[in-house]
């Protein structure tokens, strides 16, 4: 009987892995209209001009959608949203006790969303190298910090979970400016990035579905930025319902955050700032060694 007891609780927790897993994807993908009309007309709102709420955005995702489950979609926005889709159940963004959270590698997730981004549209080569080396440089900064200060974390899930039991402030700073470094030197693509992207487009829908794609990877490198701010506030895994939409609360308090951080370096003009992204990196590494050195 104990045997009996035990495999169905091992049954339960996997069950409720899963729903974790599925709820943050729905989640992830109804907060991606929102968080796209946030990065484009809060920065007009804040000039003084007048907007509109993000219904426009929320109807054209669910016109996507609809779109995407009725028919083929070209194998590069195909590929480019099954990356996004594969982070948004990788990333530990409401708790650590997703399915997938084990798979959560910074460098990787990192890697897989810079060529998403690279395979969207046709950019201008020379810039978009610009952004996306140092973003690069800033990826493997971060992984070999993690090793440094948290050798035994199992990737970013692990690495929530281990600061819930022992808090490393230098760690969770370094994180925080690494995150930083990210969102100066690759933020998010523009409706003005994607119109020159799709220039030579002729099709209209596969210039709409390309933005409706576009909105979705910038949904998932937002959630990677936002975890490697702000770790500590990410759900344990083995808490119930409520500790569940604690971490929820988590997520959409560290997104909002990320949202300002990224507003203000747009409205500073400090966006794609290679001194600003090489300060924050190291001052990452400054405050990763101080805690090192410190324990």
């Amino acid at each position: 009987c104990s045997g009996g007891s035990g495999s169905d609780g091992m049954m339960m927790t996997g069950l409720w892995a899963v729903a974790q897993t599925l709820l943050q994807l729905f989640i992830l993908l109804a907060l991606a209209p929102v968080m796209a009309w946030a990065l484009a007309e809060l920065p007009r709102w804040i000039n003084g001009e007048a907007i509109c709420g993000p219904q426009r955005q929320m109807r054209r995702a669910i016109r996507f959608w609809g779109v995407v489950l009725r028919q083929p979609v070209a194998p590069r926005l195909a590929l480019v949203l099954a990356i996004s889709l594969l982070i948004f159940v990788v990333l530990p963004a409401v708790t650590t006790g997703g399915a997938f959270v084990s798979l959560a590698n910074p460098l990787l997730i990192g890697l897989l969303l810079l060529a998403g981004r690279l395979m969207l549209g046709v950019p201008q080569q020379r810039e978009e190298w610009r952004r996306v080396l140092p973003a690069v440089l800033v990826l493997c900064l971060t992984e070999a910090l993690i090793a440094l200060a948290a050798p035994g974390a199992d990737g970013l899930g692990g690495l929530c979970a281990m600061l819930h039991i022992e808090p490393a402030p230098g760690l969770e700073g370094a994180l925080g400016a690494c995150a930083l470094a990210l969102a100066i030197s690759c933020p998010p693509l523009r409706e003005d990035d994607m119109i020159q992207r799709l220039d030579g487009e002729k099709s209209r829908q596969v210039r709409e579905m390309s933005r409706n794609v576009a909105e979705v990877l910038n949904m998932a490198w937002l959630l990677l930025l936002a975890d490697l701010a702000m770790p500590i506030t990410v759900g344990l895994g083995g808490s119930d319902v409520t500790g569940w939409f604690v971490g929820l609360g988590g997520l959409l308090g560290r997104l909002a955050l990320v949202v300002v951080v990224l507003i203000g370096l747009r409205l500073t003009a400090q966006e794609r700032s290679e001194r600003l992204t090489a300060l924050f990196a190291g001052v990452a590494l400054l405050l990763a060694l101080a805690g090192r050195f410190a324990t």
